[in-house]
C-alpha cells in the first residue's frame, strides 16, 4: 500500500476563481472508475459482503432523503428503481457557509444530472456550531469595517441536531439586523429570501441546524436545483450504518492501531507537534478503548468519545465520563453482526446518540454510500489521513474524490492600492533613509557636495580591520543624518503614502474576503454564478 504524500490546496485568490482537483471535466470518468473499483471490492462486514452493504446503505439513504424532503415541504426528485446510477454525494455542517462551500451542492447536481440522476447532500448535523453570529461588513464614517451580527444567544457545545433556538424573537429579527448593518452595500442580499424560509420551521421548536439547512434547501429548490438531501444523524440510525459501526467496533483494536500509526505519519509529514491536530489519537484506558465515534444522551447533548471494552464474546459500550456501560453487544472480531446490529438500532429509543467522527463520516460516505464524494479544501486535507487509515484497515485503495472550492467576493467598494505599490513606497523610504544623497537636487552647497563625495569614497574603500570598518559605518550614518533634512519633506510624504496604502489594502482585504456568509451575497449575482456549475440539472424554475 502507498504511503501518504503531501498535497497543497489553496483557495483561489481571484473573484470567481474555482479550485477543482481533479478538473471538473474529469468528474464523469472519476465516477466510472469508482464504480468499477467498488464492484470489485470484496470485504466482509461481520457476515455481510461489501456489495450487499453498499446497496443497503444507498437504498436507505435515498429513502431517508425522500422522507426528509417531504417533511420540509420540498418535492423529492425522481430516483430510478434500485437507486441512482453514479451517486454523487457532498456534505457540510448546517451553517450559513460561504459560496466556496455552497458551490459543491451545485457542482454535484451538475455532475449527477449529466447521468440523469439527482445528487445527495449530507447535512452533517452531529457537528458543533462554531459561533452564534456571522461577520457582516458595513461603512463607518466612509470606511469599510466588519462587525459580528448574532442570530441567537447560547453557550455550550451541543451538536446542531440537539441545539434549540434559545431566543426566538432575537432569532426572527436576524435578517433585519443584517440589512441594517449592511447599509445597502449589497442591493439584494440572499438573507431577504432565506430568512422568511427559516420562519416556516419555527413551530414545533425545530433545532437550529434543521432550520438553517431546510431553508437553504428550499432556496435551492426555488432556483431549480433538485438534490436529494438528508441529515447525517438520520443515516446513523439506519441498519446499513449499524453494520458499518458493528464492523469497526468488532475490529477496534486493529482500527485503533492503524489510525494512530497513520496519524503519527501524517504529523511527521507536515511537522505537526500538536496532539490534537488534525485529530486526536484514539486512546486506551485500561481495558477500555476509544472508538472512532461520538456518543451522548439526548438529555445531555454534549459529544463524548465512545469507549469500548471487548470481552470474550461480547463488548460493552460506555460514554466517556460516565461510570457505567449503556449497552452490551453480542460482538467480537469473529462473530456475525446481525444481533449487534439489532441492539444498535435500539439506541434511539434509549435516548442515546451514536454518531461518526470526521474520518468515519467520510469513510462511510465514500466507501459505502457514494460513487463520487465532493470535498472542500478542509475535508480533502482531513482525508489525506482518512485515506491512509481506510487503505490499511480495508486493505483496498480508497475511492477517488473531487476537491472543490469557489472564491466569490461580495462586490464591496475597494480602495486604490496594490501590494506592489506599497512595496515600491517601502523601497523609496528605505532609499531616502539610507541613501539620501541619491535624491538631492543638483544645486548643492559646497558642504553638501563634500559630504556626498566623502560617502562615495567610503563606499569605494575596502577597510581591512574591524576598527576601520566600524569607523566607516559611523561616518556613513553621520553623513546620512546630515543630509536627511534635505529629503525630510519627501520622507514625510512617502510615509503618509505608505500609511494610506497599508490602510487601503486592509480595506481591500475586507472587501475581497471569500468567507462572508452566503446570506450576504447578491441573490441575482450568486445565483447566476452557482447555477453555471449545475448546468444540465436545473429545471425551468431557474429561469429569471
Amino acid at each position: 500500500m502507498s504511503r501518504m504524500k503531501p498535497t497543497r490546496l489553496r483557495a483561489p485568490s481571484n473573484d470567481g476563481g474555482l479550485l477543482a482537483s481533479p478538473p471538473l471535466d474529469e468528474a464523469d470518468a472519476l465516477v466510472d472508475a469508482n464504480i468499477r473499483r467498488s464492484a470489485s471490492w470484496e470485504h466482509d462486514f461481520q457476515g455481510r459482503p461489501a456489495s450487499w452493504l453498499r446497496g443497503q446503505v444507498r437504498r436507505q439513504a435515498v429513502a431517508e432523503a425522500v422522507a426528509y424532503l417531504r417533511e420540509i415541504g420540498v418535492e423529492p426528485p425522481a430516483v430510478a428503481e434500485g437507486g441512482p446510477d453514479g451517486l454523487v454525494v457532498t456534505g457540510h455542517q448546517p451553517e450559513m457557509f460561504h459560496p466556496g462551500v455552497w458551490v459543491k451542492n451545485f457542482a454535484a447536481a451538475g455532475i449527477a444530472g449529466r447521468r440523469g440522476a439527482p445528487a445527495l447532500n449530507l447535512v452533517v448535523d452531529d457537528d458543533i456550531p462554531k459561533a452564534a453570529s456571522i461577520r457582516v461588513p458595513s461603512l463607518d464614517g466612509g470606511r469599510l469595517v466588519v462587525r459580528r451580527v448574532e442570530f441567537d444567544r447560547w453557550e455550550g457545545e451541543a451538536p446542531y441536531e440537539d441545539l434549540p433556538v434559545r431566543d426566538e424573537g432575537f432569532f426572527a429579527s436576524f435578517d433585519a439586523r443584517v440589512r441594517e448593518e449592511l447599509g445597502g452595500l449589497v442591493a439584494d442580499p440572499i438573507v431577504d429570501a432565506y430568512w422568511p424560509e427559516i420562519g416556516r420551521f419555527r413551530d414545533g421548536g425545530a433545532p437550529l441546524g434543521y432550520r438553517l439547512a431546510a431553508a437553504r434547501r428550499r432556496l435551492e429548490g426555488s432556483w431549480g436545483v433538485a438534490n436529494l438531501e438528508v441529515p447525517f444523524s438520520r443515516l446513523c440510525q439506519t441498519e446499513g450504518f449499524a453494520w458499518f459501526a458493528s464492523h469497526l467496533l468488532a475490529h477496534l483494536a486493529r482500527f485503533q492501531s492503524v489510525h494512530n500509526q497513520a496519524l503519527r505519519e501524517y504529523r511527521a509529514l507536515y511537522g505537526i507537534r500538536s496532539k490534537n491536530h488534525p485529530v486526536s489519537a484514539l486512546k486506551s484506558e485500561g481495558d477500555w478503548r476509544e472508538a472512532p465515534f461520538w456518543a451522548w444522551r439526548s438529555s445531555t447533548p454534549r459529544r463524548r468519545p465512545l469507549m469500548v471494552r471487548q470481552d470474550a464474546r461480547t463488548m460493552l459500550l460506555r460514554i466517556s465520563g460516565e461510570p457505567d456501560p449503556f449497552l452490551e453487544l453480542p460482538l467480537a472480531p469473529d462473530r456475525e453482526g446481525c444481533c449487534a446490529v439489532e441492539r444498535l438500532l435500539e439506541l434511539p429509543a434509549m435516548g442515546v446518540r451514536l454518531r461518526t467522527r470526521a474520518l468515519t463520516t467520510t469513510m462511510f460516505s465514500r466507501y459505502l454510500l457514494s460513487d463520487l464524494f465532493i470535498h472542500g479544501i478542509g475535508g480533502a486535507k482531513y482525508d489525506e489521513l482518512g485515506d491512509a487509515v481506510s487503505r490499511r484497515f480495508f486493505d483496498a485503495e480508497p475511492p477517488g474524490f473531487l476537491t472543490l472550492s469557489l472564491t466569490s467576493w461580495l462586490g464591496l467598494p475597494e480602495a486604490s492600492a496594490s501590494p506592489e505599490a506599497l512595496a515600491a513606497v517601502g523601497r523609496e523610504i528605505r532609499s531616502l533613509e539610507y541613501n539620501p544623497d541619491r535624491h538631492l537636487d543638483p544645486d548643492l552647497t559646497s558642504e553638501q557636495a563634500r559630504l556626498i563625495a566623502e560617502k562615495r569614497a567610503l563606499a569605494a574603500a575596502d577597510p581591512a580591520g574591524h576598527r576601520e570598518r566600524r569607523e566607516r559605518f559611523r561616518r556613513f550614518r553621520a553623513i546620512n543624518e546630515a543630509l536627511h533634512p534635505l529629503v525630510e519633506s519627501r520622507l514625510e510624504a512617502a510615509g503618509e503614502e505608505r500609511d494610506r496604502l497599508a490602510a487601503a489594502l486592509d480595506v481591500n482585504r475586507l472587501a475581497r474576503n471569500r468567507e462572508y456568509s452566503m446570506v450576504l451575497h447578491s441573490q441575482e449575482r450568486l445565483r447566476r454564478v452557482l447555477l453555471s456549475y449545475a448546468e444540465g440539472a436545473v429545471t425551468a424554475k431557474a429561469a429569471p
